[in-house]
């Protein structure tokens, strides 16, 4: 498994705990760094992008919140909000990493902690969130 995966694994697993515990995001980082004993490159790769969810949450849960405007938000749970959370983060302010590796890494995310249902709703959720978030939203019909 690459190190970049494993990030984006352990950094699931925080904005879960995070959004769980009530606790610092970057607190519950830390934590599952060591726990898990991720490698400085892992740890290097995933801190700046904890940053920026951390930084911008609020903008990144409104555009989740656009995004599920078919879907009772509740109904969403906990570990696919996570998942969302990261990916949206990686479209938005990580515009080195390519629109098909974030929803591809996310997909597998959702595979190793989800069912196959999730699996397809962050898949279709996250090409929706690229085409708006990268590309803009389309315009509306007369």
């Amino acid at each position: 498994m690459g190190k970049r995966r494993k990030g984006r694994e352990l950094l699931v697993q925080a904005l879960y705990a995070s959004a769980i515990s009530g606790g610092d995001l970057m607190d519950c980082l830390d934590d599952q760094l060591e726990r898990r004993q991720a490698s400085a490159e892992t740890a290097a790769f995933v801190r700046p992008l904890a940053g920026r969810i951390a930084a911008n949450g609020k903008q990144i849960d409104a555009d989740l919140n656009v995004l599920l405007e078919n879907w009772n938000p509740e109904r969403v749970g906990n570990v696919e909000r996570a998942i969302f959370r990261l990916a949206i983060a990686e479209l938005r302010y990580c515009p080195e990493v390519p629109r098909n590796v974030v929803i591809n890494e996310a997909c597998e995310v959702a595979r190793l902690f989800c069912d196959e249902k999730a699996v397809g709703f962050v898949n279709g959720l996250l090409d929706r969130a690229a085409k708006e978030i990268i590309d803009g939203p389309a315009p509306e019909q007369p």
